[in-house]
């Protein structure tokens, strides 16, 4: 019982052993496993069979010999050829090796193979994929990169085999490995259509520590933009709504009619009869999820503002008249409270397009109540006139007022705060820059975007109200200027930029589509390019996370085409 660094005669890794164990016997003195070195599950023990009878076993060298890789290790002679090992339990799985070089034949025989490789494998591996880019860039050849992440350390990953519709228009790279468990494949793409499509993504190239391959793929849904149904009628700067129901309904924007698409229909519907006349300027808000109540507004060829409201119901298409405003007003906010009742703020009360053109901004502020159909003025005043501005409905319940302007062309940068409890008006914070004809959108992390500003010197900025610091910051600054643009959040959590002009009434509205990377790296980055280059439109969020987009206007004439930007195909 000699291991081979003792000079043993038998060792048969010496050439004195290979002529001794070929004169006695026909075959090696070996021991193997009866699972072929391949153990499943929460392996503790290994038997060994050897075709000789064992010799007694120096157990505790052998237990040294392994300790550093098998914790609480021992070995124990079963019959007269079989050998049990047990251990502590593994729990990463890999390739392993116990070493057996003190194990001698009754005959003195050492082992051929004195160290037995065997396979701890509790787990298949399976990999994910992290974050992917959602691609629209159909019109140039640029470089993305995934994210990926296995179950479990891997040996090896390779790059993926491709398949599906748009395999022929993606050319893998290179990989990277950043952790024993998480790795980036860089692409390149060439897409011939803007279509939405998928990919399918096999690793048969990929191996776990255990030499078992990945076994699941991943299927890749490219989000695009897919031509929807067009327009009726003409619409610029209006507000699209979507009731419970899951239909679109395109109301006004210079246009005195309603138009509704209904879910899963592949065509508007004209609603009968005509709207009352309605130049520009009103504003709506869905009260039930099926009635949806229209405010103001500017009549053509008159400088007077209406004060005229109506009720239209989204399912019956019937439109009726209710309580009118205390005072005339357009281009002003309108915000749902969590009561039901509705909120108008501001707004213009005169306007004259003409030299000298001039407007009066409003600085009252009316309750809605559809219990009663009535409106009735807030005896409070707002901080400040305000006109161009937008409002959203905080967590809390207060409504916080966004910028806005007090006359031709003079952004203001104060926001303020309406408490509906006490029907108060109090300073908000400063805006970083002057804002008006603004957007302001809600977050699903109750934070406020304030993006897509219109007389705002001409500035790209895309500004957040943080409502845990009570501040508004300027959170990036977008590639190109889009004013009357559309945002909406996607589903990887950032935030998509559609459309919008260059300059309030331009012929240079933007083609480029550009995502915010919100939360993250908080930068701009180009998706890509629509079909059109469309401003002053709208745009709704189905429950799928697929975003529509609708009207406008293209050179200063009206756009009747629809977009889907989703996973449709």
């Amino acid at each position: 019982m000699f291991p081979s660094e003792y000079r043993n005669l038998y060792d048969q890794k010496s050439t004195a052993g290979v002529i001794l164990s070929a004169f006695f016997y026909s075959s090696p003195f070996s021991c193997s496993t009866n699972a072929n070195g391949k153990s499943l599950g929460n392996v503790d023990q290994v038997l060994l069979q050897c075709n000789r009878e064992l010799a007694s076993l120096d157990t505790n060298y052998l237990a040294e010999s392994n300790q550093s890789i098998f914790s609480n290790i021992q070995f124990s002679k079963i019959e007269s050829d079989r050998l049990l090992i047990t251990f502590d339990p593994l729990t990463d799985d890999g390739r392993y090796e116990l070493v057996l070089s003190g194990i001698v034949s009754s005959a003195g025989e050492t082992l051929l193979e004195d160290k037995l490789p065997i396979i701890i494998d509790t787990q298949i591996p399976t990999v994910s994929l992290n974050g992917y880019i959602p691609i629209t860039d159909y019109t140039f050849f640029s470089t993305r990169y995934w994210d990926f992440t296995s179950s479990e350390p891997l040996a090896n990953f390779g790059p993926p085999i491709l398949s599906g519709s748009l395999a022929s228009s993606v050319v893998l790279r290179s990989v990277q490995k950043i952790t024993e468990t998480s790795y980036r494949v860089y692409f390149e793409t060439n897409f011939s259509s803007n279509g939405p499509g998928s990919l399918t993504l096999q690793f048969s190239n990929s191996k776990d520590n255990a030499s078992n391959l990945v076994s699941n793929s991943v299927t890749v849904q490219f989000i695009g933009l897919v031509q929807g149904p067009s327009l009726n009628r003409g619409r610029s700067e209006f507000d699209a709504f979507q009731n419970d129901n899951g239909d679109v309904i395109a109301i006004y924007g210079k246009n005195s009619s309603a138009e509704i698409l209904r879910k899963g229909a592949t065509s508007f519907v004209l609603t009968n009869p005509s709207l009352p006349e309605n130049l520009q300027g009103e504003r709506g808000v869905m009260l039930d999820g099926k009635k949806l109540l229209i405010t103001g507004g500017l009549p053509s060829n008159t400088a007077y503002t209406m004060t005229a409201s109506y009720i239209f119901d989204t399912e019956t298409t019937a439109f009726t008249p209710t309580g009118s405003m205390n005072g005339g007003r357009h281009l002003h906010n309108i915000v749902k409270l969590q009561d039901g009742k509705v909120i108008v703020l501001g707004g213009i009360r005169d306007y004259a397009p003409v030299g000298p053109a001039y407007f009066t901004s409003s600085n009252t502020a009316e309750i809605y109540d559809p219990a009663t159909g009535n409106f009735r003025e807030i005896t409070n005043r707002m901080m400040t006139p305000r006109s161009f501005s937008c409002s959203v409905l905080l967590d809390d319940g207060r409504v916080l007022v966004i910028g806005g302007t007090d006359g031709i062309f003079s952004p203001k940068d104060t926001t303020e705060f309406f408490d509906p409890t006490t029907e108060t008006f109090s300073w908000g914070p400063t805006l970083p820059v002057p804002v008006g004809a603004l957007k302001c959108m809600k977050l699903l992390d109750g934070n406020i975007l304030i993006y897509g500003a219109q007389l705002s010197n001409l500035n790209n900025s895309t500004m957040l109200f943080d409502k845990t610091r009570n501040q508004i910051f300027t959170i990036a600054n977008s590639k190109i200027r889009r004013e009357w643009s559309i945002a909406s959040e996607l589903p990887d959590g950032g935030i998509l930029f559609y459309g919008g002009a260059y300059r309030y009434n331009t012929s240079e509205p933007s083609r480029t589509i550009e995502k915010l990377d919100y939360g993250k790296s908080n930068s701009f980055f180009d998706m890509g390019m629509a079909k059109y280059s469309v401003s002053k439109h709208s745009g709704v969020k189905f429950s799928d996370g697929t975003l529509f987009f609708l009207g406008g206007e293209i050179g200063g004439m009206f756009h009747h085409e629809t977009e889907y930007y989703g996973l449709i195909h």
